[in-house]
């Protein structure tokens, strides 16, 4: 992150100067220039992306307790997130131990790269794009290409015959 973020007792954190995070969003200062902007974009960006690691690292403890009877009811009142969405935190989490996840990267990207199987060429994917600056979009092609799964073309259908091509 950018700049150093402060927790206040009420929830609040501070992204950058002029710019509080709330529990409902941001207080932002009337005029605050682009560099501190571009600066509370970049924090709020790096919490989001760390917030869904965070989730699925500790739902993954919470399997590995064991004694926490219904921790997924539990987790589904705490988060107000669905079942599907904490699924798939764990799910990523589990695919990408720590020392496996490229920070430049976000948990998006991941997410994309989960479904290739060979870890050696999932982490070369996702140091490629984190090189090449790929979005997660990118990221989700160059998967499709390498596992054959490209859609099919659309194709032209003749308003008259019916006949496609």
């Amino acid at each position: 992150m950018t700049d150093a973020l402060v927790r206040h007792a009420d929830h609040a954190i501070t992204l950058a100067e002029g710019v509080v995070l709330t529990d409902s969003g941001c207080a932002i200062d009337h005029d605050i220039s682009i560099e501190v902007f571009c600066s509370a974009l970049q924090n709020v960006q790096a919490l989001a992306n760390a917030t869904m690691w965070a989730l699925g690292d500790l739902l993954l403890y919470g399997e590995a307790r064991g004694d926490y009877g219904e921790m997924y009811t539990q987790a589904l009142d705490a988060t107000k997130k669905s079942y599907a969405t904490l699924t798939q935190a764990v799910r990523i989490s589990k695919a990408y131990p720590q020392p496996e996840r490229v920070a430049a990267v976000s948990w998006s990207h991941h997410r994309e790269a989960a479904g290739v199987k060979d870890p050696a060429v999932r982490s070369e994917l996702l140091y490629q794009a984190a090189q090449e600056g790929w979005s997660r979009e990118t990221l989700r092609e160059r998967v499709q290409e390498l596992k054959g799964d490209l859609p099919a073309p659309a194709l032209t259908t003749c308003p008259q015959c019916g006949h496609a091509w």
